[in-house]
This record gives C-alpha cells, structure tokens and sequence, in this order.
C-alpha cells in the first residue's frame, strides 16, 4: 500500500514539475536566447541521490526529476556568435564608411570649388586687366580654400566620434565580462542540472552573444557551465575565468585601432578580427587615409598655384608672391576642459607661429610659449609675438587649450591681397627684332622665380652659327647652338625653328600694367596636371571613388554576413528553440503521465478505506 502512495506521489511530482517545464517553454517561446527546457527523469531508491528539483520521497519505488537539460548545440552557438561578430564588424565600418563618402561628396565635394575656380581663370586669361573678374578669381580661390578646411574639419569630427564609439564599445565589453564573471560564480553555487542552472546558462549564452559581437571570442565551460574567455582565440589574453574579469581599452593606433586587454601597464594587445571594434578600426585606417590624401591634394593644390604664381608679375609689375598659405595655428582643447569657451586664431602675415599654451584661472586668461620666451595675461584678446587669440563662450577655472601649428587641408588659406596684386602676366618677356631674317622663337626659362636673374635685359644674338647671350653691361653669360639650352644668370633660353645670320632677340621684364595673361595661362594649365590622373580633379575624384568603393565592398560582404548569420540562426533555433506543436505534444503525454499517477494514489486510497471498512 505504501509502494503504492510512494509512486504515485513521486510521479505527481515530478511530472508537475515537468509540465511546468514546458508551460515555460512556451511563455518564452519567443524571448531572445531562451533554450528549450527538457526534464531528465530516473527511478527513484532507496538511498538514491535526491532530485535537483524536490526531496527523495523515500520509497523505493517511482520516479523522480534528477535534471532540467537545456537543448543546445554548443558549436551552433559558437557559429552563431562568430558570425554575429562578422555582422557587427561589416556594420560598423560600412556605416562610418556611408559618413566619410558624404563628407566628401555633395554640398562637400571639392569638384565644385575646383571647377569654379579654373573657371574663374579661364575667364581672367580671357580679360586679365578686368577688376571684376579679378576679383571674382580672388572668391573662387577662397571658396576652395574653405572647403578644404570644411572637408578637413568634417573628417577630424568624424575620427573623434569614431574613437568615442570605440570607447563606449570597450567600456560595454567591461560591463558585459563583468556581468559574466558574476553569472560564472552564481553558477559555482547552484545545483547541476538544476532549472536555477539552466536559467543562469541562458543568461551566460546572452552575454557572450553580446561580447561577440563587439569582438571575437575563444569560450569554453567547465562542468559547471562557468564560461572561460580570451580574445580572439585560445592563445590570446585571458579576459574572463570564473567570477574574475579583465578589464579592455580601446586606443587609437597607426592601424586603426587596437584593443588591450588587463591591468594598465601589464596589458597585452589583442587583434581584432571580428566584432564591431574590428569593424571601426577598419574604418579608421579608411578615414586616415582619406584624411592623408585630402591633405596631399590640399598641399600639391596650394603648391602649385604658389610655384606659378610667383613667377609672374601682378598689375603694379611686382612679383608675384604666393597665393594660398599653407600653415596656420590651430587650438586644440584639453580634454577635461570644462567650460564651453571656444578661441579663434588670427596669426599677422609674416609672423612666425610658435607652439604656445593658452590657460584660463578662474579670472584671466594667460598666452605663454611653450619655451618659456615671452607671455601675456589678461581678458581675452590676448596678443603675443604677432599671434592673436579671441574667445567666446564661458570658460571654466583651469580649462586649456594647447597652440600649435596645422598644415594640409586644414590650414590652407588665401594669403590676405588686392585684386591687383594677382601675377597675371609672365615676367619675362622675350621679342625678336623686327629686321630679323629667320623664324625662330625663343623659349624661356627660369630656374628660381624667388632669386630672379641680374642685369636685365638681355640679348641673344646669332653670329655665324654660333647663338651668344650677354646682359645689359655686355657680359656674356653664355652660348650654345639653336636647339639647345643656353644657360645664363638663373635661367635659360632655348632658339627653335630657321636662324638667320645676324638674328637678335632681347629677353627683358614685364613692366606694370602690361595687361599680359601668360601667367594666367600658366596657372589655367594645372588644371591638366602633369600626366593622367594628376590633376586635381582626377586627384579629388580618386579620393571619393576610393572611399566609395570600400563603403560598396563592406556593404556587400555585410549583406553575405547577414545570411550567414541568418542560416545560423535558424540551425540554432531548429535545435533550441521552443516548437508549440513539440510542446503540446509533450504537454499532452505529461498530462497524461501526471492523471496516471494520480489514478495511482487514488486507488490506494480507495484500497486503503476498503481495507478499514472490512476491519470493522
């Protein structure tokens, strides 16, 4: 009779616990990383081991729920957080890769800027003594500079918002390995097999489904589930083991960015191979080199309108000097300024700019070198050795701003000058003499446009063959052979096509006035740049299409990632997901175990009164 009651009461038991089981699969049927609960069943006996879920009943016969089994395939979930890691890297660097292209492009392209100003020279060859156009030029040549600045400035935002989304990424990773470490020890305390355990276990697969797709990790458990990490493999550094976490920091570097993992000072670097980390510092080295080749053009651009335009003469007969500044003093803020001052920088032309430290302490602000050569104190502005600093904004007791020089598309500018100060003109000029026989022209050219040759004018003069070159004292720089260049005082001059005997050209500078456009012509030439793909245009052109392919390449791989981490999802779902139909079925055959059991305690019942009435 008591075998009896012991079964059936054992059976109630434990298939109560194990409807309740699927009552829970079913509740969470779709909540994120939930795992399909099963229940273990084994004979219960005397002196047997107790269930993880109720007391032995302490007979020896029935049955009793020894463990709650979760339904995981663990190298599917391994699958699935590597590929989650490839989705998350493709993501992060396609999106910042979509933010640097339209920095570049649109309203921001540099195509614009630089067509205008060509165009603007086409025009001012066409009517080189127009003020008009001159000054037309002059806004042209402005507007391209600020677009490099704009474009420059776009880019430098875009890395500091990269850098800090990388740092927020490092400081969630932290919180995640942390949150582990604590799930490891709570799995220490609790019973094996039990449904406390197999809860703490769905909580440990969602946190390391998170950490893999900030970056790549090598995870194994232990027998009691406590998950074991390093990144990105096992021979990498230890970042989780039992209830203790390492912590990681995320820091700029030549290749993007690189992940530390342990105490400052004994850290070890781990690479980046997947993840959302892998997939900013991927974007990094794209933005790094769209920033070094805007710079590069910005530099060449600036260049080579300087190099020409010092080798003409304006309308005053001056020389031409140079047209775009290339350096200019930037304030760079502390990072723990508090306050919301802003400076700007004005540096007087000829001025030499000195890496300087500007302070504020509450009551004054102080402008000092940084070599300790010179400084001023007092409300802003402050003036030192031709450098002048204007503030806006409310600053905050020891807020800081360091000054230094800037160069590339950040600090190209035009140099402050008239519209008559443009060299338009060439500024030598070469004429043959009206009795000459021959048809020769005469090319000229200058080795140095900053030291100018002395002496002028000059005449070349044929005499037997031989071509001879003497200055305005008669002294002969040199000779030579038409064809062929003759040397003189800082430049050359080449005789091409019929000589005849007694032919004479005079070389002589350009005056004021001259209304010549030579130089204009020269200038409208860098337009054609040196060979194919060296002009500006193309230059700009290469910058974007090399931002844009990359955005186009991440995107398509991130599209092919996706489905794999689709298909891998869905293999992890078709073996721990929760089914309904799966569950009804073995709702239905629970149920049925649970009445059997019942019916079992009820004939005992009845036996038992039976037993008591016959006894009376």
């Amino acid at each position: 009779m008591s075998d009896m009651l012991f079964i059936g009461q054992s059976g109630v038991r434990a298939y109560t616990r194990a409807m309740e089981l699927v009552a829970d699969n079913v509740a969470n049927a779709s909540t994120p990383g939930h795992v399909r609960r099963t229940a273990q069943f084994s004979p219960a006996g005397n002196g047997g081991k107790s269930g993880v879920t109720e007391l032995d009943v302490g007979g020896s016969s029935g049955v009793r729920l020894t463990a709650v089994n979760r339904a995981v395939d663990l190298l599917q979930l391994d699958t699935l957080r590597r590929t989650e890691g490839d989705v998350a890297a493709l993501d992060a660097s396609s999106r910042w890769l979509t933010s640097i292209e339209a920095a570049l492009t649109g309203p921001n392209a540099l195509d614009t800027p630089l067509n205008d100003l060509f165009g603007a020279l086409s025009d001012l060859a066409n009517d080189p003594t127009d003020l008009a156009v001159r000054e037309t030029f002059l806004a042209k040549a402005d507007a391209l500079a600020d677009q490099f600045n704009r474009s420059a400035d776009d880019l430098t935002r875009l890395d500091s918002d990269l850098l800090s989304e990388a740092r927020i990424e490092g400081t969630t990773l932290n919180d995640l390995s942390q949150a582990l470490a604590d799930v490891n020890g709570r799995l220490r305390r609790t019973a094996e097999g039990s449904a406390a355990a197999a809860s703490l276990a769905d909580e440990r697969d969602r946190l390391l489904a998170q950490m893999g797709s900030i970056s790549t990790l090598d995870v194994s458990l232990d027998h009691l589930g406590q998950a074991e990490v390093r990144i990105p493999d096992a021979g990498g550094p230890l970042l989780v083991s039992g209830s203790n976490a390492q912590s990681v920091r995320v820091l700029p570097s030549a290749t993007g960015l690189e992940l530390r993992v342990g105490p400052s000072g004994a850290d070890e670097p781990a690479p980046l191979l997947s993840g959302s980390i892998a997939g900013l510092s991927d974007a990094r080295v794209q933005l790094t080199e769209a920033r070094t080749r805007l710079d590069t053009l910005a530099t060449q651009v600036a260049s080579d309108f300087n190099r020409v335009h010092t080798e003409g003469v304006d309308s005053n007969g001056d020389d031409g000097g140079i047209l775009f500044q290339t350096t200019r003093p930037l304030a760079t803020p502390a990072g723990a300024n508090g306050g919301s001052a802003r400076v700007t920088l004005a540096l007087e032309e000829g001025a030499t700019a000195h890496p300087m430290t500007l302070i504020f302490n509450g009551a004054d602000w102080t402008l000092s070198r940084d070599d300790g050569l010179g400084s001023v104190t007092g409300t802003l502005p402050l003036t030192l050795d031709g450098l002048s600093v204007e503030g806006a904004g409310t600053p905050r007791n020891g807020d800081l701003f360091r000054i230094a020089d800037s160069s590339g598309a950040a600090a190209i500018s035009l140099r402050p000058m008239d519209a008559g100060q443009i060299a338009t003109a060439q500024r030598w000029l070469s004429e043959a003499d009206a009795t000459n026989s021959g048809s020769a022209g005469l090319s000229l050219r200058v080795d140095d446009a900053l030291l100018p040759p002395s002496s002028p004018p000059y005449t070349l003069t044929n005499s037997g063959g031989t071509l001879t070159l003497t200055d305005s004292l008669g002294t002969v720089l040199g000779s030579g052979v038409a064809g062929g260049w003759i040397e003189g005082d800082g430049f050359a001059v080449q005789l091409t096509g019929s000589v005849g005997e007694g032919d004479s050209f005079a070389i002589r500078r350009n005056g004021a006035n001259s209304g010549g456009n030579g130089n204009a012509l020269a200038l409208l030439a860098l337009r054609d740049g040196s060979g194919t793909g060296t002009s500006p245009g193309a230059q700009a052109d290469a910058l974007v299409s090399r931002v844009a392919v990359a955005a186009a390449s991440r995107q398509q791989r991130f599209e092919i990632a996706r489905e794999n981490r689709n298909q891998a999802a869905e293999a992890l779902s078709l073996a721990s997901g929760v089914d309904l139909n799966t569950e009804a079925t073995d709702m239905l055959r629970l149920q049925q175990a649970y009445n059997a059991n019942a019916r079992i305690i009820q004939a005992a019942r009845e036996i038992f009164e039976t037993l008591l009435q016959s006894s009376r």
